[in-house]
């Protein structure tokens, strides 16, 4: 199952988070889930950060980090004290928020500024540190900017390192995760690392030929016009 949820976020950018803890819930404690799951999704968005590096604006990534770091550690702080029945329809709702903007395009057109990014990275934080993601907010904010596929898979993944890393921390303080479950722990980063890998080999050679490749005409998908970041649209 995690190997299967990094994949995804591999090639889409995201959604590790989404199908790890509400499919991890139902096995384990909600709470020790979350914690457990941040593992994962260190080894991940590290590995992609490297892979992915070189299409990643690192001065809007180190703002948007930076601004969610106190905010994460604030969320992650209230985890142990959140009914687990309340973090479970929480995080019920963001998936099913998600999946009816998504669905139906009800995410608003919208210019992004550097107060919405602000904004947006603090939300992302507080959220993160909660329920254990909060990528749904960065994935709009992206959304909205001119980006290669390369560059929002390696931005969602950079501007997490950090709050992951906190988020890990406060866990481990609140006795949410300790070494009894070292080799888990070092299984779920060698699956994260795998399945990367993979998902990069996906996005090159299947996704990038069959989805993206070129269509009857000759002429390319639009979805892959740029190799390398274009400039964010900030206003």
């Amino acid at each position: 199952m995690a190997f299967i949820a990094s994949i995804v976020s591999a090639v889409f950018g995201f959604g590790t988070a989404l199908i790890v803890i509400a499919v991890g819930s139902h096995i384990l404690p909600i709470k020790e889930t979350i914690a457990l799951a941040t593992v994962l999704f260190i080894a991940s968005t590290l590995t992609k950060s490297i892979i992915y590096s070189k299409h990643i604006d690192w001065k809007l990534t180190s703002i948007m980090s930076l601004v969610s770091l106190p905010f994460t550690y604030l969320g992650a702080s209230y985890l142990n004290d959140v009914p687990a029945e309340l973090l479970k329809r929480l995080i019920g709702i963001m998936v099913l928020s998600y999946l009816l903007l998504t669905t139906f395009n009800w995410i608003p057109k919208f210019k992004i500024s550097m107060s919405g990014i602000v904004l947006g990275s603090a939300g992302y934080g507080f959220i993160s540190g909660l329920l254990g993601s909060g990528n749904i907010i960065k994935a709009i904010l992206f959304r909205e900017m001119n980006i290669s596929k390369h560059a929002f898979i390696g931005a969602m993944a950079a501007t997490s390192v950090l709050s992951n890393v906190v988020k890990l921390n406060v866990y481990e303080q609140a006795n949410l995760i300790n070494m009894t479950l070292l080799w888990p722990m070092v299984s779920l980063a060698i699956v994260a690392v795998l399945a990367v890998l993979a998902g990069r080999y996906l996005l090159h050679r299947v996704f990038q030929r069959r989805v993206y490749g070129r269509h009857s005409d000759g002429t390319c998908s639009e979805c892959y016009r740029a190799t390398n970041l274009s400039r964010p649209r900030i206003v």
